[in-house]
């Protein structure tokens, strides 16, 4: 009895304390705070969607605002951020605040918004002319779109990045599809133009860009003094150095790939593969006359150049190689001037502005990448 009585009388304190603990009026200050922090976030997240939703871009009626424009500066910043990681591997300062034009002090970033507002348009206004056109997209393009889209979104943007940027698979199908209907247009096109590549062909002569392929082996007889000059080695260290290259030379004489000769803790020897033309090469006129005058898979014997010894192995000596880099090059010139003509004509049909109001303040560089 007395421990029923102890139970309701506990039962009942219990209730007294609950019904004080929801009967308290709420802190006005905690109130006050909550809604403040409240209002921040909501504010937030409008003004942070208002800055997406900002027209950048607009073709005739078409509006791109930044979202819209994502894929665009995602392209743009991926090409020259790759170029800073290499600037600032190589111990220099930001390549994104280099000098693109020095006679205008045009930085890098700067220069990064023409080129997306070029590559945009670009893109935009021949996606169009190829429907226009009646162009669709292949199974196979499909495909490879697919594969691109999730290497985008699974391997070269990190989970971050992807939320800050809001790149969506079906975004990034379209974005992508459209770029490969507007590249496709586009190589259509050229090859629709009347150019000669023979005639062009013929003002090349390949005498003047026979390129000579070389395995070579070389070490060095050089060493640096106490105030970082490049002086000769002593007379031992020079026979030391001769002595090594000539207990290789029997080896790589009958080897057919010199890539394998040399251990990978090799310190002196070194192994490189080169080419030249006559009328570009770093050698000495005595040396290259001597690596001229070699048949295909011939060794020289050892030659003491003036920085070192050297063992030369000739792979090509009619490489048509910067033949055909030059004779490509001048026939792409003419392609590209044919089609920037093109081009020009078809812009007459759209209305193109851009809205520097929104683009000015962004910074690029900073729009997809997360740092």
């Amino acid at each position: 009895m007395n421990q029923s009585k102890k139970a309701i009388k506990g039962s009942q304190k219990g209730l007294e304390k609950s019904k004080n603990h929801v009967s308290k009026a709420p802190n006005p200050r905690v109130m006050i705070i909550s809604l403040i922090v409240l209002v921040i976030l909501f504010t937030g997240i409008i003004s942070f969607e208002q800055f997406r939703k900002k027209v950048i871009l607009t073709i005739n009626d078409k509006k791109y605002d930044m979202e819209d424009m994502m894929y665009y500066f995602y392209i743009t910043e991926a090409e020259h951020s790759y170029y800073d990681q290499l600037f600032q591997s190589m111990g220099g300062g930001s390549y994104w605040d280099m000098p693109y034009d020095e006679a205008s002090g045009t930085t890098v970033r700067e220069y990064a918004k023409t080129q997306l507002i070029d590559s945009a348009t670009w893109n935009e206004v021949l996606y169009q002319e190829a429907i226009k056109a009646n162009y669709s997209l292949t199974s196979e393009e499909v495909t490879t779109i697919g594969t691109q889209v999730n290497s985008i979104l699974t391997e070269m943007l990190s989970k971050k990045a992807v939320k800050k940027t809001g790149l969506t698979d079906k975004y990034l199908n379209e974005y992508v599809g459209k770029q490969t209907l507007a590249t496709r247009y586009h190589q259509d096109i050229v090859d629709s133009f009347d150019i000669d590549d023979a005639a062009i062909k013929a003002t090349f002569d390949f005498a003047d860009y026979r390129q000579y392929d070389i395995q070579r082996l070389f070490i060095s007889t050089q060493e640096l003094d106490d105030e970082g000059n490049s002086v000769e080695l002593s007379a031992d260290k020079k026979t030391a150095a001769y002595d090594k290259i000539s207990a290789i030379y029997e080896e790589a004489s009958k080897s057919a790939d010199w890539s394998t000769l040399l251990p990978e803790d090799e310190e002196g020897l070194t192994y490189k593969e080169d080419n030249f033309i006559e009328t570009d090469t770093t050698y000495p006129d005595e040396f290259e006359a001597m690596i001229m005058g070699m048949s295909n898979n011939s060794v020289s014997e050892i030659y003491e150049a003036e920085d070192g010894y050297y063992i030369v192995k000739m792979i090509d000596n009619k490489s048509t190689e910067s033949y055909d880099n030059a004779v490509e090059t001048a026939i792409t010139a003419e392609e590209t001037k044919a089609f920037d003509e093109f081009y020009d004509e078809v812009l007459t049909n759209y209305d193109v502005k851009v809205n520097y109001n929104n683009l000015d303040p962004i910074t690029m560089g900073e729009v997809t990448i997360v740092k």
